[in-house]
């Protein structure tokens, strides 16, 4: 059995992996700010909810260590950063203060508090920490400077975890780029009209070609590529 860490599980590839990891018998810390009525429908014994707001400056997370030191001394732990904000879409110059804020919150911040919060709690325990990543943050997409800039600030202070236990075989760190797929995200990208974003043709022209992977079958390759 694995105890795993998962962030933004109501919703698109956090929804799949909850669904995948939860069918191959792992234990489950499930970070979000809504649950899916299947998700509180789950073993207790086997899946511990967290409501938490991760654009916001604090993470607060009393029950972490207590899941965590419940399963084996020996319990392998996976910690899976899944939460992501895309949003504010729109030229610099014209993005809102307080929604830049928030997805640098979600998309960095948290990351990096958490990913300290695990190791603490671990131990000595395996532990492997995968950041989700994207193609954002190797190339520039006009209108996601926020985005682009936060992902690659995740992709940097992971290189720079993994560069730390490089002679620790405890510690095993990856970011995945899982690509373009089907999400709300995608929707929404898609849908922003009032905002400064060229490529948006682009994005509606994969829906609408249905070139869009589902959720489940990149949650299936990730778990497979990484976790297995």
């Amino acid at each position: 059995m694995t105890a795993t860490v998962l962030t933004g599980v109501s919703r698109g590839l956090g929804r799949a992996l909850f669904d995948e990891l939860y069918g191959r018998g792992d234990r489950l810390f499930a970070i979000g700010r809504r649950f899916t009525a299947e998700q509180q429908a789950a073993d207790p014994a086997r899946v511990r909810l967290c409501p938490a707001d991760l654009s916001g400056p604090d993470l607060d997370l009393p029950d972490l260590p207590g899941f965590l030191s419940a399963g084996p001394a020996d319990e392998p732990v996976v910690l899976i950063h899944n939460a992501g904000s895309v949003e504010p879409i729109g030229a610099i110059g014209t993005l809102d203060a307080a929604r830049t804020a928030a997805s640098v919150h979600v998309n960095l911040l948290a990351p990096m508090l958490l990913t300290g919060a695990v190791l603490a709690a671990a131990g000595d325990r395996p532990t492997t920490v995968l950041f989700v990543s994207s193609g954002a943050a190797h190339r520039v997409i006009d209108g996601w400077a926020t985005y682009c800039a936060t992902k690659a600030g995740g992709e940097m202070y992971f290189a720079a975890l993994a560069q730390q236990y490089a002679d620790d075989d405890r510690v095993r760190v990856a970011s995945v780029n899982p690509g373009v797929m089907d999400t709300e995200m995608q929707a929404l990208i898609r849908a922003s009209d009032d905002a400064w974003f060229p490529d948006r043709a682009r994005y509606r022209g994969l829906a609408e070609r249905g070139e869009l992977p589902s959720p489940e079958s990149v949650a299936r390759r990730i778990v497979a590529d990484q976790l297995s």
